[in-house]
């Protein structure tokens, strides 16, 4: 639903409290006051990603991608804020498919601004898996580096960890001398 409709349906409901209140029905002229709050709080928080949030922490992807496809279009249904985290989001589901679509949709999350530092550490983290997987190793230790001193919690230090490990493996690979070449 776009933040019209929601504003129409907030107008709507406070017009028929008023007609309660005129006809000296005060209780559902009340309670119709109270409830026309919902729509508004809805414009600020979208119902579909409290439910996506919901999904991701219970860790259903499924779930996570089917209540993100109801959102059709990010900008008339969502305010920029909401906008990150929906490209957030669409970047962690397909994290673990497509790490170049991930990539995307990480630095468009990035860009339209997240607001939490541990979030903003885990779309660096998932920009660097994709520098490294391009074979970009400078961007790569640029964006660990990054996550590493947004991450204020220290929750990421084992992924950081081990995406390290795995930058010094591509290091021995590349110095190695080929055994089947006669020096």
């Amino acid at each position: 639903m776009s933040k019209s409709y929601k504003i129409t349906l907030f107008f709507l409901i406070l017009l028929s409290s008023t007609f309660f209140f005129f006809h000296e029905n005060y209780l559902c002229g009340c309670l119709l006051v109270l409830f026309s709050f919902i729509p508004i709080f809805f414009i600020f928080k979208n119902e579909f990603l409290l439910l996506a949030f919901f999904k991701i922490r219970k860790k259903d992807m499924k779930g996570l991608k089917k209540y993100l496809k109801y959102i059709r279009n990010p900008e008339t249904q969502l305010t920029k804020n909401q906008i990150a985290y929906y490209y957030f989001l669409n970047g962690i589901l397909y994290s673990e498919e497509d790490i170049f679509q991930s990539e995307n949709y990480m630095q468009k999350a990035l860009d339209f601004g997240l607001k939490f530092k541990q979030n903003i550490a885990i779309a660096k983290l998932n920009l660097a898996i994709a520098s490294l997987s391009k074979g970009d190793k400078k961007k790569a230790e640029f964006l660990l580096l990054e996550a590493k001193k947004t991450d204020i919690f220290g929750l990421l230090h084992d992924q950081i960890q081990i995406i390290k490990i795995q930058m010094k493996k591509m290091n021995i690979g590349k110095n190695r001398q080929n055994p089947f070449i006669r020096s």
